[in-house]
C-alpha cells in the first residue's frame, strides 16, 4: 500500500467527505454500504460497466484473473436491484488473489461468504437472482458511476461502516491535506470537552463551524 493510501486509511469516510465538501466536490456514494459493518477498504479503482443484454446475449465477464492485488473492483450496474453481478465464485477468487474489495452500484449475493473470508463488499443490498442473461459486461477500465458519482480508473476508493467515498486521483493530495486538518481540529474539540470546556466554546476555539465550508481548491 502506498503512503497516501496508508494515510487515508487512518481516517474515516465522514472526515474525507467533509474534506471533499471543502473543495466543492461530490464524492459520497449514496446508498452504497458494507455488507458487514466491520468491513473497510482503501485502494485504487478498476472499473466495470454493465448493461442489459441484447438479442445476442453477452456474459458477465471473466475479468478477475489479471487484476492486481490491492485493487478495488468498482462495478457500475446502474443501481439495478433485480439481478446480481457478484457472488461466491468471484469472492473466492478475489480473496485468493488479495484484491482489496468490491464496490457495486447494484446488489450482490452469497453474502455469508464475504464475512467468512473477510472480503469487503459494499453494495446497495443483497438479492439472490443471477445477472446471467440479464446483464452483460460492456467495458473495463472506463469512467463509470457509483450512485451518480463519477469514478475513473485509479481514483481512490475508500469505504468503512458509514459508506463509500471516491477521491479523484488529481485531487487526492489536497483532499488528504484538508482531511488531516479537519481530523486534528475535531480531535482538539473532543479533548477540550473531555477536559471540561463547554462545547460551544470548544467549537468556536477550533473553528468547527467553518471546517467543511466551501473554499475551493
Amino acid at each position: 500500500m502506498t503512503d497516501i493510501l496508508q494515510q487515508f486509511s487512518k481516517l474515516s469516510t465522514p472526515t474525507v467527505s467533509d474534506a471533499l465538501d471543502r473543495i466543492g466536490m461530490e464524492g459520497a456514494c449514496l446508498g452504497i454500504t458494507p455488507i458487514d459493518h466491520q468491513f473497510r477498504l482503501i485502494g485504487r479503482a478498476l472499473t466495470l460497466k454493465y448493461e442489459p443484454v441484447g438479442v445476442d446475449k453477452g456474459n458477465v465477464g471473466d475479468f478477475i484473473d489479471d487484476i492486481t492485488p490491492g485493487t478495488i473492483i468498482v462495478i457500475d450496474n446502474s443501481g439495478r436491484l433485480n439481478c446480481t453481478v457478484w457472488g461466491d465464485i468471484l469472492t473466492t477468487m478475489a480473496s485468493m488473489k488479495g484484491i482489496g474489495g468490491t464496490v457495486i452500484d447494484g446488489v450482490c449475493r452469497d453474502t455469508s461468504l464475504y464475512t467468512e473470508l473477510n472480503y469487503p463488499v459494499f453494495s446497495k443490498g443483497r438479492y439472490m437472482r443471477t445477472g446471467k442473461d440479464r446483464v452483460q459486461l460492456e467495458a473495463v477500465n472506463v469512467p463509470v458511476s457509483l450512485s451518480g458519482i463519477r469514478v475513473r480508473p485509479n481514483d481512490i476508493i475508500f469505504g468503512d461502516a458509514d459508506g463509500v467515498v471516491v477521491i479523484p486521483k488529481e485531487h487526492e493530495e489536497r483532499v488528504l491535506e484538508i482531511a488531516l486538518e479537519i481530523e486534528e481540529a475535531e480531535n482538539q474539540i473532543r479533548s477540550a470537552i473531555k477536559n471540561g470546556m463547554r462545547l460551544d466554546e470548544a467549537r468556536k476555539a477550533f473553528k468547527y463551524h467553518s471546517l467543511q465550508t466551501k473554499r475551493g481548491m
